[in-house]
């Protein structure tokens, strides 16, 4: 009787030592579930990082810049191969994975909110994943930590876009039926304002049906968002549009903006990267505005004009895709060295923002939606000169630095040229959606893709065709889902950066 009642006692206590232990081996610092809101800035910041940095590859097959000949421009001369993409592809499915946990934290804590949130945040992520890359995972994407999930099935690119135009409709849903009062702590992009997320994810819903208009139609859908602003609000100021500003107190800086000069200049006249002879010309033709505002006046004329100060500032692009011969031929013929072509201007530099969508994007999609015929109350014309006057309104005065005046404005539009051609409106749509989308290298390639606007000519010498899609990371072609993918789909052929993806006419 002893030994029992002993023998009880001594379970008794480790059982109970066994339960303190539990409590002592539980991290505070470390929760085993985490708050929704500490999800929200490293991934609003992480997707808005992934869209600046297009601009070193996106941006140079679509030409929004060149960098200077020679053979380490693998980029420009499309020397490409799985491994240049790897990162382009494991930090979005990788990010998708906090989405994912964003989204179980707030269904489990009952915050809606939140929820709505996670629901765009993946819709965008995935919809410039696709764009990119063509077919990819969606439904299970970034649930490899899931039983029977460690390799989530491919689907087509239409279907992806189906499912990313229903999360987007679930999120405006859940938004409207928010109670009063309800905030998003934590949020970077919005200051916690759910009214202004549900405008992105319906402005977004506009991206993603144009973005397929020539594959479906797709104007019932585009009709309903724009002529039910109370069902579907969308961007409708400056103030709304999808930009998120740096705090570079604590944010990485950007790449545009990286070790600012020490002359004064705020103009890194060394760097590689150079404004493309397209979009100097472009800009030019019309005497834009906005070519102070995306380019430096060459090195050479700057210099000349420190020394005389009537000298005029000039500007030139750098031709794309140019081998170091070809770069060192051309100073030959006109004259000219590394210093008389315009790099970045010094606007850029002085401040860090990663525009994700624009009022500008929208409006001008709005008017290619009324050229089309698609049903979208509004007049073409009128809607155009908003779409254009937002995107000069993206650059207001900042410091000494270059700016678009009220007084600009007026004399651009005081142009025969400018004004939208009834004939030819669908190509200036499209040309302005290339500029508008400067250094969003990922959304001027798609909409070059979709449109073929503007006329952009690869370098004499590059070693393909300009590519229209990022090939898929050297290790995910060890994916099983993926070469299941490919055998099925694609008749066992591992698409290269030349085979286009699904959206493209």
């Amino acid at each position: 009787m002893k030994t029992h009642i002993l023998t009880s006692t001594l379970l008794l206590l480790i059982a109970s030592a066994c339960a303190d232990f539990d409590q002592i081996n539980k991290n505070p610092n470390n929760p085993e579930s985490v708050p929704p809101e500490l999800l929200i800035p490293p991934i609003i910041s992480t997707a808005a990082g992934g869209v600046t940095g297009s601009g070193t590859r996106a941006g140079q097959y679509v030409q929004h810049l060149a960098w200077i000949g020679g053979t380490s421009e693998g980029d420009g001369r499309y020397n490409l191969t799985g491994a240049s993409y790897r990162e382009e592809w494991n930090a979005a499915l990788r990010l998708i994975k906090d989405v994912n946990q964003l989204r179980e934290s707030a269904i489990a804590t009952r915050q809606p909110q939140y929820e709505a949130v996670a629901l765009v945040c993946k819709a965008y992520i995935l919809s410039v994943v696709t764009d990119a890359f063509g077919d990819i995972p969606y439904r299970e994407a970034g649930k490899g930590n899931v039983a029977g999930l460690e390799f989530p099935r491919y689907q087509a690119q239409q279907e992806v876009n189906a499912d990313i135009l229903a999360d987007l409709e679930e999120a405006n849903q859940i938004f409207k039926a928010l109670p009063t009062g309800a905030t998003i702590n934590r949020d970077i992009l919005f200051s916690g304002d759910p009214s202004a997320w549900r405008k992105f994810a319906n402005s977004l819903k506009v991206r993603v049906l144009m973005r397929q208009s020539r594959k479906v139609d797709v104007k019932a859908a585009v009709a309903a968002i724009f002529n039910n602003p109370a069902e579907y609000p969308v961007f409708a100021a400056e103030a709304d549009q999808a930009t998120l500003r740096y705090d570079n107190r604590t944010n990485i800086y950007q790449w545009f903006i990286v070790n600012p000069p020490a002359d004064g200049s705020g103009v890194n006249f060394g760097d590689n990267a150079r404004v493309s002879q397209v979009m100097v010309d472009l800009l030019q033709r019309d005497a834009d505005p906005r070519l102070p505002i995306y380019a430096a006046p060459t090195r050479n004329s700057h210099a000349a004009r420190r020394v005389n100060p009537a000298t005029l500032l000039e500007y030139r692009g750098q031709p794309a895709g140019l081998s170091a011969a070809e770069q060192e031929g051309m100073h030959s013929r006109a004259g000219l060295d590394e210093g008389d072509f315009s790099v970045i201007s010094r606007r850029i530099r002085m401040e860090s923002r990663a525009f994700l969508m624009t009022l500008s994007e929208l409006l001008l999609l709005k008017t290619e939606a009324i050229l089309a015929g698609m049903g979208v109350n509004g007049d073409a014309a009128a809607t155009y000169r908003a779409a254009v006057t937002a995107s000069f309104d993206k650059w207001p005065q900042l410091e000494d630095a270059p700016y678009i005046s009220d007084a600009m404005k007026t004399t651009y539009f005081a142009q025969p040229s400018v004004a939208l051609d009834p004939v030819n409106g669908a190509r200036q749509v499209a040309e302005q959606l290339w500029i508008d989308s400067f250094l969003n290298g990922f959304e001027g390639w798609a909409g070059w893709r979709r449109t073929g606007v503007p006329t952009i000519v690869p370098g004499p010498s590059v070693l393909s065709p300009i590519p229209v899609r990022y090939v898929y990371s050297d290790n995910e072609q060890n994916n099983p889902s993926l070469l299941l993918w490919v055998n099925e789909m694609m008749n066992g052929q591992m698409p290269d950066h030349n085979v286009k993806v699904w959206f493209q006419p």
